[in-house]
């Protein structure tokens, strides 16, 4: 569905297995809820949520929840999602970047690695220490390394591609958060040409925009 070149390819492993459990048991919630199944699919898919439910906190933190167990039940992928859902829906507000990188969640995180993520624990990691792997946590860690040691959607973007391994899932985590601090405009005319399906892309935005009321502002609810 929605493929970029019509057809389904280089699906992780936790989202194809979800899948199948969901074509045999009719069960959305059909992620596994196994700790070593905590990839980084439901992250990079994340930023409809917070553009939807913009001006429900309550709303945002649920379904950033329910959006991912659809794939991964582990509670540290659950926590990741929920955190990163925050944090986007700030950046979509404009609040500013250090409040961003601080975020003040709603509610407590039900994974103690996560909330020590969003408590900062990444300040004081070098670049060597980051990892754009496959993994929830070490992917929104390396995400908003970079979102937070560069000055712009490019830099940030380049910067996490440029970490390797699962490159193409950490750039996409850290461009929904770029993305949504900095706006469309600061994305490279010469990325959107050759981006495939724009215009979809495009449409759908404006549609989630036009559909979710406006933000009264940030900070738990």
């Amino acid at each position: 569905y929605m493929s970029s070149n019509g057809r389904c390819f280089d699906i992780g492993i936790t989202v194809s297995s979800a899948l199948s459990r969901y074509l045999a048991s009719g069960d959305p919630f059909a992620g596994s809820p196994d700790p070593r199944s905590a990839g980084n699919g439901a992250l990079m898919r994340l930023a409809p949520i917070p553009m939807f439910f913009a001006a429900d906190a309550k709303a945002t933190w649920h379904f950033a929840a329910e959006s991912t167990r659809t794939t991964h039940g582990a509670a540290q992928a659950i926590a990741c999602s929920q955190l990163f859902a925050w944090m986007l829906r700030e950046a979509l507000a404009g609040t500013p970047r250090d409040a961003i990188l601080s975020p003040r969640c709603p509610h407590p995180l039900g994974d103690a690695a996560t909330a020590a993520l969003a408590a900062g624990a990444w300040r004081e990691k070098p670049i060597e220490t980051i990892q754009g792997s496959g993994h929830c946590l070490a992917a929104l860690e390396a995400a908003i390394w970079c979102f937070a040691h560069t000055d712009s959607f490019e830099a940030a973007v380049l910067a996490a591609a440029n970490l390797g391994d699962d490159a193409d899932t950490t750039a996409a985590i850290c461009g929904q958060l770029a993305g949504a601090h900095y706006g469309v405009d600061a994305i490279p005319a010469h990325w959107l040409a050759r981006l495939a399906m724009r215009d979809d892309i495009d449409t759908m935005a404006r549609q989630l925009h036009t559909a979710a009321a406006p933000v009264s502002g940030g900070g738990p609810a």
